[in-house]
């Protein structure tokens, strides 16, 4: 009991609550769904309706392993720009940080979930790693997030 409270008055001393909930809330592997909700909950704390971020991803696909630019407004993926071509992509399929944290935790449940990491300030998922599947994804990447006006 003792080691908890003193871990409980590390965690106060951080004197934020996404600090605390990630120093608190997460007491498995980063790979579980606890950790995985704590880092949505400081996702959540910045409340960011409209951005735009760099995503890859790698699987067998005409569009992977190439950074693709998507801007997110109101929760949807509005636009889809490859990087190296300036080619715009329908944006039907292409994921939301939300969905991130969707396909981060069904795969943690299902334990397909190898590896994840996350932005130390918006807690956002910056890699995604899976068991290696058959014609499936392998892994999704999430970096440069921007908010939008």
């Amino acid at each position: 009991m003792t080691g908890l409270i003193s871990h409980l008055c590390r965690c106060v001393a951080v004197g934020s609550l996404p600090a605390l909930i990630l120093a608190c809330s997460s007491p498995t592997s980063p790979t579980s769904v606890p950790s995985i909700l704590a880092h949505r909950a400081v996702w959540n704390s910045h409340r960011l309706a409209n951005y735009s971020y760099t995503y890859e991803f790698y699987a067998f696909n005409a569009l992977a392993n190439q950074p693709l630019r998507l801007e997110v407004r109101q929760d949807t993926v509005r636009a889809v720009v490859v990087l190296a071509t300036g080619q715009n992509i329908v944006p039907t399929y292409f994921p939301t940080i939300d969905a991130l944290f969707d396909r981060a935790i069904l795969a943690a449940q299902n334990g397909s979930l190898t590896r994840i990491t996350f932005d130390p300030v918006r807690g956002f998922p910056t890699l995604l790693s899976y068991a290696a599947l058959p014609d499936a994804l392998l892994s999704q990447q999430a970096s440069a997030l921007q908010p939008l006006p």
